[in-house]
């Protein structure tokens, strides 16, 4: 009897032992997996409501709206007047007590790609004069010069319009457009063209011509003159120069002017057979004995240095001891004047001394495909003949060779090439 309990005792105690050791490991088992990273993942979400996109809307407007009215008063409104870009819906949420931070970090600021708006006129900050092309000559053009001439109580140059075209046959076109100012008492008149070094001339010749009267009508393709055998090889060594001749009513021929050296190697693009076209000032070109070292600057684009240095070949008059003279450098967009300067007075004691005045002018409407638009004039004035009054001696012109001629353009090319270039100059009576 006492085997047989002690048996089912020993079987009760194994049986109890068991459960507990798996009641044990179980539950550890239990405890690890729900403490894995991987737990809600491997479950299966359950959603009383299935999700959908108008609850997720509806959600996010709600909070929204919520916290729109908790910051109204603190949320500064973008302005709508600047151009479009991707940070537009981004708004700037200000604390009174916070320190000061960018809302964008600087690294995604730089991938941020703005675009001009189709009305970006509407909402420009500065108004400044945008220059037309160069190219913009003929009729037109020069009645708008005059019309700025004379508005200025300005002398009325005389003005000619002419265009130069290579062909593929080898010969240069010299088309004239028009010609302003001319004297009333011209009723003949004849243009001699020279070409250099082979020495070709010819002439052109208009008669019966009527006061006022445009000599070039613009649709009128009769009046210009062509040089031919001008290999393309050797064009950049050819100068072009222009002389003047009228005839008045008693048949007397008078010198009306000329323009001075045309230089074929400062003329961009001819070889292309492109028409180009130029405005040019018929003048007395007299050389004088007075030469003037200038420098021109141009300085962060926005402003042009003239730096008059010295003067040489001045006539020291000794019954004047007190004679003086001056210059004027004015600044001119094809012929209509712009900006001038007046320099201070310098005595005449000597035939060579040093100037060193400078003047500024602003060219910022003017950037560099339109530089060739401008003229530099230098005007001098001196009372060595009278005690009184100051004459006009000379000038000096410095541009490019569509609007200018001789060693001025010279100056102009390497200036524009350099940015900053010193030469001397033969002041031209007038």
């Amino acid at each position: 009897m006492i085997p047989l309990v002690l048996t089912l005792i020993i079987i009760t105690v194994f049986l109890l032992s068991s459960l507990f050791i798996y009641v044990l490991i179980y539950s550890r088992e239990n405890f690890k997996s729900s403490s894995s990273p991987f737990a809600y993942g491997k479950r299966r979400i359950k959603y009383v409501i299935q999700p959908s996109m108008n609850i997720i809307t509806r959600r996010l407007s709600t909070y929204r709206s919520s916290f729109s009215i908790h910051h109204d008063s603190n949320l500064t409104k973008p302005n709508q007047t600047r151009s479009y870009s991707c940070a537009n819906n981004l708004s700037v949420v200000k604390y009174p007590h916070r320190r000061r931070s960018s809302i964008i970090d600087s690294k995604q600021i730089a991938q941020i790609q703005f675009e001009v708006p189709l009305t970006a006129e509407k909402y420009r900050r500065r108004s400044v004069a945008i220059c037309n092309n160069i190219i913009e000559t003929k009729q037109s053009t020069i009645d708008s010069i005059i019309k700025t001439i004379q508005s200025s109580n300005q002398i009325l140059p005389c003005l000619v319009s002419f265009s130069i075209i290579y062909l593929e046959s080898s010969q240069i076109k010299i088309q004239f457009h028009s010609l302003t100012s001319l004297l009333s008492t011209i009723k003949q008149l004849t243009i001699k063209l020279k070409l250099n070094p082979d020495g070709k001339a010819k002439e052109l010749s208009v008669k019966n011509i009527l006061p006022d009267q445009n000599i070039f009508a613009e649709e009128n393709t009769e009046y210009f003159i062509q040089f031919s055998h001008i290999p393309l090889a050797k064009l950049a060594e050819k100068t072009l120069v222009i002389k003047f001749y009228g005839k008045n009513q008693e048949k007397k021929t008078i010198q009306l002017g000329q323009i001075g050296k045309i230089y074929f190697n400062q003329i961009e693009n001819i070889e292309n057979k492109n028409q180009m076209d130029f405005i040019h000032e018929i003048e007395n070109i007299k050389m004088s004995s007075i030469e003037i070292l200038v420098s021109i600057e141009k300085l962060n684009d926005h402003n042009l240095i003239i730096d008059l240095q010295r003067i040489k070949g001045l006539k020291h008059n000794q019954k004047n001891p007190n004679a003086t003279c001056f210059f004027r450098i004015i600044l001119l967009d094809r012929h209509r004047p712009l900006t001038t300067h007046e320099t201070k007075f310098y005595r005449l004691n000597s035939s060579t001394f040093s100037l060193q005045e400078s003047c500024h002018f602003n060219i910022l409407s003017f950037n560099s495909n339109h530089l060739d638009r401008l003229i530099i004039r230098i005007d001098f004035y001196s009372n060595i003949n009278d005690t009184n009054e100051h004459h006009y001696i000379g000038r000096i012109k410095l541009g490019s060779p569509y609007i200018c001629s001789g060693s001025g353009t010279i100056h102009w090319q390497q200036f524009k090439q350099r940015h900053s270039f010193s030469m001397w100059h033969t002041l031209i009576k007038q």
